[in-house]
């Protein structure tokens, strides 16, 4: 059975030449390069771009906290506790 098959596939005929087999292999690695390099530059680009935003982050962050009135002993979660009413009332009392 298996060697009727594969009599049968030996008789078939190629449905191309392979005679430019190796030189389509070669062109599809040099494609295949090309795009791997320019894969690499997008990627280093883009980390050129997230490195250069977080330090800009960073150093905005620090520049906003320097520029304002340091709290004075409030808690962080407290942050319109000078607004409540308890706080206006008691602002005029020594």
């Amino acid at each position: 059975m298996i060697d009727d098959e594969l009599r049968q596939l030996g008789e078939l005929k190629l449905d191309r030449s392979l005679e430019h087999l190796e030189s389509d292999i070669w062109r599809r690695l040099a494609v295949r390069s090309q795009k791997r390099a320019a894969v690499h530059r997008r990627v280093s680009l883009q980390s050129v771009v997230m490195v250069f935003t977080l330090v800009g982050s960073v150093a905005i962050g620090i520049t906003a906290t320097r520029s304002h009135a340091p709290t004075r002993g409030q808690p962080v979660l407290a942050l319109g506790l000078d607004l409540a009413p308890s706080s206006l009332l008691l602002r005029g009392v020594p």
